[in-house]
C-alpha cells in the first residue's frame, strides 16, 4: 500500500490517495502565448472569461441527477439527503477554526492510527508544524505544535523505521534540508531529526525509487534548480543525488509516463514557464531534463489519467497568467496541444480527487487573489463541468482534501494567510 500523501501517479489508475498539493509562493510574471489549439476543457463549451466566486460567503452550487423512476430505492438524488449521490457536489457552510501564522502546508493522515483522518499543518515563519486529531465527525481537534527546522514548507506522512507507525517528513527550506519527526502512534512525534537536502527544497515526496524496500525521498530545490534524491536507509537519509532541472523548481511527481516500466519524474519550473519531463533510464536513473512550456508562474501540478485513455496527463496551476493548462500525455513520454483556461486570480494548491462520487478525477484549488476554492468537476474523458467556487477566508493558500466526516465524500481544508484562519468545507450529501 502506498503511504499516505506520497505524489505517485500510476497509469490507469485513480489518484485519490494524494490528498495533498503543493503550496508555493506567488511572483508576478509575464504572460506567456498559449497554444490554445485543442478542445475545451468545458463539456457546454469554451471557458468563460474568468470563473469567479459565487455569491454569497461558503455558498455552495449543487449539481443533482435525474431520478430513476423507482420510488422504494430512497430519496431523490440531491444535497441534505442523506447519502453520497454521483455527481453530487455540496458543501455546508464553511467552517473557520484558528490557524498558526503562515500556514503554507497542509495535509490529512490518520496519524494516531485509530481510522480517522488527522490534519498536519506547517508554519513557515513559526518553524514548527501543528496536528489536528480528527474524530471521524468532521470536528478537529486541540492544536499540538511541534518544532522545525528553519522554513517548513511542505510534509508528508509515511512510515520511516522499523515500528510501521507513521512518521513525518519535512522540507525545510531556509535550512537547506529535511526533517523527520518520528511517530508515537499515539499522534504524537518525537524530536526533530535533519539531514542535508540541496539548496532551498520547497516541496518533497515519499517514494522507494531504489526498489528496496525502504521509503526515499525526492525534493525540489529551488535555490541550486535540482531536484534531490535522498535515499533512505531506514534509519534516515543518505547525502542527496542531484538532477538538474529548470529554473525554481516547485513541487515533484514521479509516475510511468512512457511504457517502458521505468519511473519518471514531472516537475514544475516557476520561473521558466514549462514543466519538465525526467524519463527514467533504469532503477535510480533519470535521463535528462524536458522541459515543456505551460503558463507564466506555474505553482503547482498534478499527473492523472483525466481522459481515461490508460496514459498520465499533466496539468498545471499558473500563478502569473491566472489559469489551469492541461496537456494530455501521449504514453511514450510526450505531450499533446495544450488546452488552457482561465480561473481566479493565483490559483495554486492544485490537487486532484474523486469530489463527487461519480468515479471520475475531478480538480481542486485555492484563488489567492480571489478568496476562493473551485472545484472542477471531470467527466473521465478529459473535459470538465462549469466550475463550483466556495468563499473562504482571506488569501486561502494550503488546500487538502479527505474524508473527515467519514461520509463518502471528500471535504476540504485550505488556510488562509491574510486573516489567520482554517477555513473547513465539509460535504453535505
Amino acid at each position: 500500500m502506498l503511504p499516505l500523501g506520497l505524489a505517485l501517479a500510476c497509469k490507469g489508475a485513480s489518484s485519490d490517495g494524494d490528498d495533498t498539493a503543493p503550496a508555493s509562493s506567488s511572483s508576478a510574471g509575464t504572460t506567456s502565448a498559449a497554444d490554445s489549439s485543442g478542445s475545451s476543457p468545458f463539456t457546454d463549451g469554451p471557458p468563460p472569461r474568468d470563473l469567479g466566486p459565487a455569491e454569497g460567503s461558503g455558498s455552495t452550487t449543487t449539481t443533482t441527477t435525474s431520478t430513476t423512476g423507482d420510488d422504494t430505492e430512497g430519496p431523490p438524488p440531491g444535497c441534505g439527503n442523506g447519502q453520497a449521490d454521483p455527481n453530487e457536489l455540496c458543501y455546508g457552510p464553511v467552517i473557520y477554526f484558528g490557524s498558526p501564522a503562515d500556514a503554507r502546508f497542509a495535509t490529512l493522515g490518520d496519524l494516531d492510527d485509530d481510522g480517522h483522518l488527522d490534519l498536519l499543518l506547517a508554519s513557515t515563519s513559526g518553524n514548527f508544524i501543528e496536528v489536528r486529531l480528527g474524530d471521524g465527525t468532521g470536528d478537529l481537534g486541540l492544536p499540538t505544535t511541534y518544532p522545525t527546522g528553519p522554513g517548513p514548507v511542505a510534509l508528508r506522512i509515511a512510515p520511516f523505521d522499523a515500528n510501521a507507525t507513521l512518521d513525518v517528513l519535512i522540507a525545510q527550506e531556509a535550512g537547506n534540508s529535511v526533517g523527520v519527526l518520528v511517530g508515537d502512534g499515539a499522534g504524537g512525534l518525537g524530536s526533530l531529526v535533519s539531514y542535508p537536502a540541496g539548496t532551498a527544497p520547497n516541496d518533497l515526496i515519499i517514494f522507494d525509487f531504489d526498489g528496496d524496500g525502504t521509503p526515499d525521498a525526492l525534493t525540489s530545490n529551488g535555490g541550486d534548480n535540482a531536484i534531490g534524491f535522498l535515499r533512505g536507509t531506514g534509519f534516515g537519509f543518505q547525502a542527496p543525488t542531484s538532477y538538474p532541472v529548470g529554473a525554481n523548481p516547485r513541487g515533484v511527481f514521479v509516475g510511468e509516463l512512457s511504457s517502458d516500466l521505468n519511473i519518471d519524474l514531472v516537475v514544475v519550473n516557476q520561473d521558466a514557464d514549462s514543466f519538465g519531463v525526467l524519463l527514467g533510464i533504469g532503477p535510480t536513473m533519470l535521463g535528462p531534463h524536458t522541459p515543456v512550456a505551460t503558463g507564466s508562474q506555474p505553482g503547482s501540478l498534478v499527473v492523472a489519467d483525466f481522459n481515461a485513455d490508460g496514459e498520465l496527463d499533466v496539468m498545471t496551476a499558473n500563478l502569473g497568467s491566472d489559469d489551469l493548462r492541461l496537456r494530455y500525455g501521449d504514453g511514450n513520454g510526450g505531450f499533446g496541444a495544450e488546452i488552457p483556461f482561465s480561473v481566479g486570480a493565483d490559483p495554486r494548491a492544485l490537487l486532484q480527487l474523486d469530489f463527487d462520487g461519480d468515479g471520475d478525477l475531478d480538480v481542486a484549488f485555492a484563488s489567492t487573489g480571489a478568496d476562493t476554492v473551485t472545484v472542477l468537476s471531470g467527466n473521465g474523458a478529459g473535459l470538465f463541468l462549469p466550475a463550483q467556487t466556495f468563499e473562504v477566508g482571506d488569501q486561502p493558500w494550503a488546500l487538502a482534501a479527505g474524508d473527515l466526516n467519514e461520509d463518502g465524500i471528500a471535504d476540504l481544508v485550505v488556510t488562509d494567510l491574510g486573516d489567520g484562519t482554517l477555513a473547513l468545507l465539509l460535504s453535505d450529501a
